[in-house]
């Protein structure tokens, strides 16, 4: 008799939950496109495709969208009515004002399971300004990536690398690593973007893809210059006191700070921002002692004036890019979202 009533009490709670997951309607939603760039008061169709399971006659759902800055863009319509037959909806995106934003689109009907769906929006001023911080940005990467072919090809030239500051070189090539960190991760790492938009939910990425090219490109050269500086005549010059303690104390503050991170005194992106200012202290000092050694031998021979020059353009157009971006999206906070591009490029 209690096997019976077991067997009836478990038909009952199976028959009870069949009937619950077939009151409810999977579906799954999908996005013409997750990301728009839009001009200022430009509008933009998005088609929201829809493909159900489950599917009953027996109600519709209603889609809404949860603007994170209601300023920046309006959504047309407010709310979709979406049917639970498979179906194709446009809704509209009108940019307000300059910034970035996030639309999320959810619904509050229970009988409806999917995850909500996340639409970025970046709003700029001018197109014609976006162009001309993409001009910037390449000045700016050319004229840096093509600083260090002037001292290769002189050293080439030479067969020699006396005049060129062992320091310098040293300094330098640890100053693109550490902003290596801090640039490949801000770009492609998906966790370290979303803490960076969970502090500035109205800014950009501060990290764009020639930034990107810059700095392998920046690494890669400098490689060269080292194995230069192990082939080629040096003479008595080596890494002095002053480069070897500047490079300890560096490597220690970065071991520490890796450890802070590890242990969760600080989150990952302060990590990154703490190892990005590694790059301005050393570009604040790598000139330091090729200039000192300049000084002590009375002559720049064997020092491309080529690289000084064009790291001095480099630099100028670098800062006006950020000037110009942080006008164009009404996004100031963009200069200290990155403050290393920025320092970095004034101190040059």
């Amino acid at each position: 008799m209690e096997r019976i009533e077991d067997f009836a009490m478990k038909s009952l709670l199976l028959l009870t939950l069949v009937t619950f997951v077939q009151s409810i309607s999977f579906c799954n939603f999908t996005l013409s496109s997750d990301s728009l760039l839009l001009e200022l008061r430009e509008d933009h169709g998005v088609d929201l495709e829809v493909t159900c399971f489950n599917e009953t006659d027996e109600y519709n759902t209603i889609l809404e969208f949860l603007i994170q800055n209601k300023d920046i863009v309006n959504v047309e319509p407010p709310i979709l009515l979406v049917d639970p037959v498979n179906s194709t909806h446009q809704f509209f995106i009108e940019a307000a004002s300059a910034g970035h934003t996030e639309v999320v689109i959810s619904t509050v009907d229970s009988a409806i399971k999917f995850k909500p769906l996340c639409l970025i929006v970046n709003v700029f001023k001018h197109h014609y300004l976006d162009i001309l911080s993409k001009v910037f940005g390449w000045i700016y990467i050319l004229s840096w990536g093509a600083s260090y072919y002037p001292q290769i090809y002189l050293n080439y030239k030479r067969k020699s690398v006396v005049g060129l500051n062992f320091d310098f070189v040293a300094l330098n090539i640890v100053g693109y690593c550490m902003y290596g960190i801090f640039i490949l991760s801000v770009f492609f790492v998906d966790e370290i973007q979303d803490e960076y938009f969970h502090r500035h939910p109205r800014g950009l990425i501060p990290v764009k893809v020639n930034d990107v090219v810059y700095n392998i490109h920046g690494i890669s050269a400098l490689v060269v210059t080292v194995i230069q500086c192990f082939v080629y005549e040096k003479g008595n010059q080596v890494v002095t006191m002053f480069g070897r303690i500047t490079l300890a104390l560096i490597f220690l503050f970065s071991f520490i700070i890796v450890i802070l991170a590890g242990s969760n005194v600080i989150e990952w992106l302060d990590f990154l921002y703490y190892c990005s200012y590694n790059k301005v202290i050393i570009t604040a000092l790598k000139y330091i002692p090729q200039a000192y050694m300049n000084f002590k031998r009375k002559s720049t021979q064997g020092w491309s004036i080529g690289l000084v020059l064009l790291q001095l353009s480099g630099g100028i157009f670098s800062v006006l890019q950020m000037i110009l971006d942080s006008y164009n999206y009404n996004d100031w906070v963009s200069i200290f979202g990155n403050p290393t591009k920025f320092l970095a490029g004034m101190l040059n």
